[in-house]
């Protein structure tokens, strides 16, 4: 009985203890909020051969020709969690995101973290560790918060100790690899420099890399299509053409991109005017980590030139200088001033707001005009094509209002006293001429007599009054209608368009554009 009543203690202890452990949880400085991990759940669950779910993760930093590309890590992904018996969850990806740069700051790798720490997936299942983190200090935050990593392709599990610390001493001689790989990048890349080659990364547009006629390193050639579609995105600028309608224009002809996928941007063609590639020149970072390019300078002080320009020198200065951050930015503060002046009026200036509530001012870029927030500057929200907004807002008002029946009556009205004091007029020229010597008396009598009566006649009478009337639906007057009368009529009507703000930067959708008004204003007014 003492021996039962000791081991029922001991199985009662021992429940208590496995309780406590059971909630115990330890949280990171760097995790988020939602970041709260049950130590002895996760490993208790994580050590299960079968049954164990996972949530795959895959991360590509660069395609190429030596990557393993995201759909390849998720195939592979998904037979290992079905040779070893696991759920699979799901796999969350990060593309064109580097370990290095973003750290720990992946959407991807967010939603896996969070995947596991909510309970969905007891561990995180990679192609490889280095997929990842790449730094110590980031293999250790998440090893700390108690997320379980297994490698697909490596002997690597961290459920077990041994594992854990197998990874650990991996992940220093990674990042030692890391920082000596940066090194090296940086060798040569200043090596290629001082021989005038091309130091790598995206092609610049209007260019292929070719290898160097030494064996050493890349040389920049032209491409003969893209070549063309460079001068023609500087002529256009050089005209006062907007980057928007540029690259419209690119769209509607077909013209393909660098990559030759998605369509042309404002941004894509500003890019291409700011590149000092297509003058021929070799470039460097302006700073370090910076995007920013700027000519490379020989011993002389000159400007390297290793390849062929595609653009003049001087077109292409010309155009450089009204593309620079800055030159766009004040010519942004001179439009926004022109709107607040009310200099600049349009068929929907004062009628049309952005959707934070402040009135759209008319700007205009490179000759184009649009109506742009006033907070735009400070990171604020609208900033929209004028002539697409009033296409999309003259279609709805006429789609409301445009079947309507309005009668024009149109008064022609002659005042007499007009016709009067034109006879007095006569008739005073005249009695200076009958004194003159040498009048025709009685001619210039005759006249004065006939006005006399003319006067008497027209003393007599009202003013005389024609009235047409003319009866057409609103849409037909709208089309007879000057810029001016349409917006007065906008505002009888009670007329205000909001104009939301672009799914993503450089695209329209007619959307966009939302009028309201009093629907029932010319109903009403016919009836009466």
């Amino acid at each position: 009985m003492s021996a039962l009543s000791t081991s029922e203690t001991r199985g009662e202890t021992a429940a208590t203890t496995s309780t406590a452990r059971r909630t115990t949880s330890i949280t990171s400085s760097h995790s988020p909020d939602w970041l709260r991990w049950d130590i002895g759940r996760s490993i208790r669950s994580s050590r299960r051969v079968t049954g164990m779910r996972v949530v795959g993760y895959a991360r590509l930093s660069r395609a190429s020709e030596d990557s393993t590309s995201i759909e390849k890590q998720r195939e592979i992904l998904t037979k290992t969690a079905e040779a070893r018996g696991w759920d699979l969850v799901g796999i969350e990806a990060d593309e064109d995101s580097s370990a290095i740069r973003t750290r720990l700051d992946r959407p991807g790798l967010t939603a896996a973290r969070r995947r596991v720490a909510t309970g969905e997936a007891d561990a995180l299942l990679c192609w490889r560790l280095d997929r990842v983190a790449r730094s110590v200090v980031d293999m250790g935050t998440l090893l700390d918060e108690g997320l379980q990593v297994i490698s697909a392709t490596e002997p690597l599990d961290t459920t077990t100790p041994m594992g854990r610390a197998t990874v650990e001493i991996l992940q220093v001689f990674a990042a030692l690899e890391s920082r000596t790989t940066g090194e090296r990048a940086r060798a040569t890349k200043a090596f290629l420099k001082s021989r005038g080659r091309w130091g790598g990364g995206p092609r610049p547009y209007g260019f292929e890399p070719v290898p160097a006629a030494d064996g050493i390193g890349k040389v920049l050639r032209p491409v003969e299509e893209e070549a063309r579609v460079v001068v023609r995105i500087f002529e256009a600028l050089n005209s006062g053409e907007g980057v928007y309608t540029i690259a419209q224009a690119l769209n509607r002809d077909g013209v393909p991109t660098a990559t030759g996928r998605g369509t042309w941007k404002p941004a894509s063609v500003l890019n291409v005017a700011r590149s000092f590639h297509v003058s021929g020149f070799l470039t460097e970072g302006v700073a370090p980590g910076s995007r920013d390019r700027r000519p490379v300078l020989g011993e002389d002080g000159e400007r390297v030139r290793p390849w062929a320009p595609l653009v003049a020198d001087d077109l292409a200065d010309r155009v450089r200088a009204r593309v620079t951050s800055s030159a766009l930015n004040e010519e942004r503060s001179a439009a926004t001033k022109r709107g607040l002046s009310g200099e600049t009026r349009r068929l929907l200036s004062g009628l049309a707001f952005c959707r934070c509530g402040e009135r759209l001012l008319v700007k205009t870029r490179k000759g184009r005009p649009f109506y742009g927030c006033r907070g735009l500057g400070e990171g604020s929200h609208v900033l929209a094509d004028a002539v697409l907004v009033e296409e999309a807002a003259t279609e709805q008002a006429l789609a409301l209002w445009g079947s309507f029946r309005v009668t024009d009556v149109e008064v022609e009205r002659t005042p007499v006293a007009d016709a009067l004091a034109d006879v007095e007029r006569s008739l005073a020229v005249l009695g200076a001429e009958i004194v003159r010597p040498g009048a025709h008396v009685a001619e210039i009598s005759s006249r004065i007599s006939a006005l006399s009566e003319e006067r008497a006649r027209l003393e007599a009478t009202d003013d005389r009054v024609v009235r047409r009337t003319r009866t057409e639906t609103y849409a037909d007057l709208w089309d007879g209608w000057s810029v001016e009368e349409r917006r007065e009529h906008l505002e009888i009507l009670g007329a205000t368009v909001t104009v939301r703000e672009a799914a993503r930067r450089g695209s329209w959708d007619p959307s966009r554009v939302v009028l309201a008004g009093d629907h029932d204003y010319l109903a009403g007014a016919l009836d009466d």
